[in-house]
């Protein structure tokens, strides 16, 4: 769905002229670039001054007379020139900017090198971000802000703003943004608090001053734009163990599939281990009956018990897939092809996609109305450890939690059905 388009925010007047409410020691007057907006008026210096006698007062020029007058209009022309392309610029946005907000822009960029001028302007400095946290081999945070900017993008109709210039209206006309193309709250939160976090970043290297900030703090800060609004109440996640066996009872025809079912399964029985950690298990990490493997995300070691789907799932893959032990188990990755981090990272996303669009298709021809991914495979297990009398704690530890509550949104569902009993009960 198209985004309905942006009003037309009005240009300011841009000018240079001579001072003479300022005289200088020897009586001539500063030249300064005056800016009027919406009312409002502001001086520059431009470095220069001209006496009284050689400035033409109807043309705002200097005189013929003037001996340095070429270079003195050289430099009013690129002055205004400068202000004005840079008041375009931030025009196309369709956003309002202040006078002030003109002036950073113009400042900011003045102060590095063409190649280094991203620190002002939104979209460039996301794609910095997003090229310092792929050097530093972070790519799973390096995507979330390259999505985050890739939808920036498309608001802005790819047409770069100031930082300076995200105020609490132009969140608001994101988030209406986001709900016309049909986001959910959940995905919306991700946005909001990726470019949330660019800003305190920005702040940080003082590219943005710190009361141009537009996010809330707190909740006492009513004027301020929060990210409470946003319902993460999320859907049933988990499922029972009935369905997990129904899932174990689908016939499915292609190898692709198999490799859907199989990553799920695996999931379930093996500690609710995540897809991007199934993805790049090396058969060195099977070891005397027992899986060991180091989490990505975390860095956590974890050391289980194969159980004995998880030894049956793994029998199927070995003829296939086992080279030697630094094999990967399942073949989603070729130590060939994928070699950089930036490599693995794009072929996991890409298959990721793939299996849980594949196993949205096994849970219609097992008749479960949750719509499966490798993530309920995780909340499931967790769930299941739940209803056995697990304590949170040790299902926190199991999975790898930095904290009980992460782990409790993972049981969210399971202690809303115990809720839902107790009303029963009554």
């Amino acid at each position: 769905m198209a985004s309905n388009p942006l009003p037309t925010e009005r240009l300011p007047q841009v000018k240079v002229m001579l001072y003479t409410s300022k005289t200088l020691a020897d009586g001539s007057h500063p030249l300064r670039l005056r800016i009027t907006k919406d009312g409002g008026r502001k001086y520059i210096s431009i470095g220069e001054n001209c006496p009284l006698s050689l400035w033409d007062a109807d043309k705002e020029i200097p005189r013929r007379s003037h001996p340095e007058q070429k270079r003195l209009l050289a430099l009013i022309k690129k002055w205004e020139a400068t202000y004005a392309d840079t008041a375009k610029q931030l025009q196309d946005t369709g956003h309002p900017f202040t006078i002030e907000m003109l002036i950073d822009a113009v400042t900011e960029n003045s102060k590095k090198p063409p190649k280094e001028r991203r620190g002002a302007m939104l979209l460039n400095y996301f794609q910095h971000i997003v090229e310092q946290l792929q050097q530093a081999k972070q790519v799973g945070n390096a995507n979330v802000y390259r999505d985050t900017r890739r939808v920036l993008a498309k608001f802005l109709h790819d047409k770069d703003c100031p930082i300076s210039s995200v105020n609490v209206p132009f969140l608001n006309r994101f988030e209406t943004y986001l709900r016309s193309e049909g986001c959910t709250d959940t995905t919306m939160s991700v946005y909001f608090r990726t470019l949330r976090a660019a800003m305190n970043r920005a702040i940080g290297e003082k590219l943005l001053p710190a009361d141009l900030y537009p996010f809330s703090r707190h909740t006492a800060q009513r004027d301020k734009f929060s990210l409470a609004k946003f319902d993460l109440s999320t859907r049933k996640r988990a499922i029972t163990k009935d369905d997990i066996r129904t899932i174990e009872a689908v016939e499915v025809d292609t190898s692709r599939l198999l490799l859907a079912k199989h990553l799920f399964l695996f999931s379930y029985y093996g500690g609710g281990i995540n897809y991007v950690d199934m993805a790049q298990l090396k058969w060195r990490n099977v070891q005397g009956g027992r899986l060991q493997y180091v989490r990505q995300k975390t860095g956590g070691l974890f050391n289980l018990k194969l159980s004995e789907p998880v030894k049956a799932i793994l029998d199927y893959y070995r003829p296939f897939t086992f080279a030697n032990s630094d094999s990967y188990v399942f073949g989603i990755l070729n130590p060939e092809k994928h070699q950089t981090s930036v490599q693995i990272a794009n072929r996991l996303h890409k298959i990721k996609g793939q299996v849980n669009q594949d196993l949205k298709a096994i849970g219609k021809l097992a008749g479960i109305e949750t719509s499966l991914t490798t993530y309920v495979a995780r909340h499931s297990f967790a769930t299941a450890l739940k209803r056995s009398g697990v304590s949170t704690a040790v299902i926190s530890e199991s999975m790898g939690h930095k904290t009980e509550s992460i782990t409790q949104t993972y049981l969210a569902s399971f202690e809303n059905e115990l809720i839902d009993e107790a009303f029963d009960n009554l």
